[in-house]
């Protein structure tokens, strides 16, 4: 914001590193998962080793968690002044 963005853009900027990462995160736990279920197949009492509806509801749970984990510190990143924070530096 010292450098002459805006606020709405440090959110934005913040939100979509934030995203990037979480959609890498599940992409790579749902295939992994995928994999895995093979060998925990024996284990799972009463649920399908590859059940759309568990990996959904993880995959939207996670990405609800790391949306909030993210706009939290980027909203309040964005409501400092950058002057002030200059001068304690």
């Amino acid at each position: 914001m010292a450098l002459g963005a805006t606020p709405a853009g440090v959110v934005r900027l913040v939100l979509s590193r934030v995203s990037l990462l979480v959609g890498l995160g599940i992409f790579l736990g749902a295939g992994l998962s995928l994999w895995a279920s093979t060998f925990v197949e024996a284990l799972l009492y009463g649920l399908a080793p590859r059940d759309p509806a568990t990996l959904v509801g993880s995959a939207a749970i996670l990405a609800g968690v790391g949306a909030i984990a993210g706009w939290l510190p980027a909203h309040r990143a964005s409501r400092i002044d950058p002057a002030a924070v200059l001068r304690d530096a």
